[in-house]
């Protein structure tokens, strides 16, 4: 199938929210799709598996394969097309979305309402979904590491030369291979973690919104605050107002 990025030949955005009808529409198509409740059930069928699929849930639908559908039209769905998906993802076409899939999510309707899509948001997602299943392909060793060393070090700098050594690759070499294991180039990935930190700690800490930055890699707040805006929509200070941080 497709590699990974494949998906922005379908259109602009692979992501749109769609209404439906309560008559039962079927047919087919040449890409994958996923179909995911917001505010109230679908009724779908998928190669003679049916379900009264309820938000919380997500049904993935794979290339070639006949569906059934009916929903009542005053609902919404968050509908995403792609010409690729992990390994055996389209085994399993009713999977139920656990607590990282749902805050996703979450931020998926937010970026899809606003018209906004960034490159990679959708193989983020589609990973996010295999991980949950366990059947997210098996890293090498060497990116294990790595992975490992990102996380860790998301305050300091992670440059290529760093990373490549401890994955004991030449640079050239350890970008094609990262990736072809993670979807996407190793300033995506980098970004895509630290953001989700971000969004994490401004959600559940009262911690300073500098120091957040800090421990997210930025040193200038208001880098950090342009950067957040962008992949979110929100200045930071609006997201934790929404988000509420705990106690």
């Amino acid at each position: 199938m497709t590699r990974p990025g494949a998906a922005s030949s379908l259109s602009a955005s692979p992501f749109s929210l769609r209404r439906y009808q309560s008559d039962i529409q079927s047919h087919s198509h040449d890409h994958a799709q996923l179909v995911i409740p917001l505010d109230g059930p679908i009724e779908i069928e998928v190669q003679g598996q049916g379900r009264r699929l309820a938000p919380g849930s997500a049904c993935v639908i794979a290339p070639g394969l006949r569906h059934d559908y009916a929903a009542d039209p005053a609902l919404s769905f968050l509908v995403q097309e792609s010409l690729w998906l992990p390994a055996a993802l389209g085994d399993t076409p009713f999977i139920s979305l656990d607590e990282p899939q749902r805050h996703y999510l979450a931020f998926l309707h937010q970026m899809v309402r606003q018209g906004r899509y960034l490159t990679g948001m959708d193989q983020i997602w589609l990973s996010l979904l295999a991980e949950g299943q366990g059947m997210a392909p098996p890293l090498a060793p060497r990116m294990t590491r790595v992975q490992r060393h990102i996380e860790v070090h998301l305050a300091e700098p992670l440059g290529n030369a760093r990373l490549a050594a401890i994955a004991c690759l030449g640079q050239s070499q350890f970008k094609h291979a990262f990736r072809q294991q993670f979807g996407m180039s190793v300033s995506h990935y980098i970004r895509g973690r630290r953001m989700a930190l971000a969004r994490t700690l401004l959600a559940q800490t009262a911690l300073p919104i500098g120091v957040v930055a800090s421990r997210c890699g930025y040193q200038d707040q208001g880098a950090f605050a342009e950067r957040f805006l962008a992949e979110t929509g929100l200045p930071p200070s609006r997201w934790r107002q929404q988000s509420g941080p705990r106690p």
